[in-house]
């Protein structure tokens, strides 16, 4: 979806749904379900566009730069979602992890005051 013209709950929507296509037991997933509202509307304050790509992340530009929120299975204590900043021709490496949200807590904090 590149489309950049919706709001944030159809963000969450897709992005939700995405996340859980063929992952429905997951219960790490669903552990972090409960943050995704609170990291697209943190992003939706920051963006300059946004997208969800084919593989499943939400995508934003942010002040000249890429972003990808995705699922990180191995943040600990049990996975999380980081904010990677990316190169803009795909096949590049990451650049650097900008965020890593492993709780709620982190999910609202970033909410309040979505820093990168």
């Amino acid at each position: 979806m590149k489309d950049e013209d919706f709001s944030a709950e159809r963000m969450a929507e897709i992005s939700l749904a995405k996340l859980f296509r063929n992952k429905a037991d997951s219960k790490h997933l669903h552990r972090i379900a409960s943050w995704l509202g609170l990291l697209v509307l943190g992003v939706e304050k920051i963006k300059d566009r946004w997208w969800v790509s084919t593989s499943k992340q939400l995508c934003f530009e942010f002040d000249g730069r890429r972003f990808e929120a995705r699922y990180n299975s191995r943040l600990e204590p049990h996975g999380g979602i980081e904010i990677v900043e990316v190169e803009a021709k795909s096949g590049k490496p990451d650049i650097s992890v900008a965020k890593a949200i492993t709780t709620l807590k982190d999910a609202a904090k970033f909410f309040r005051s979505p820093r990168l």
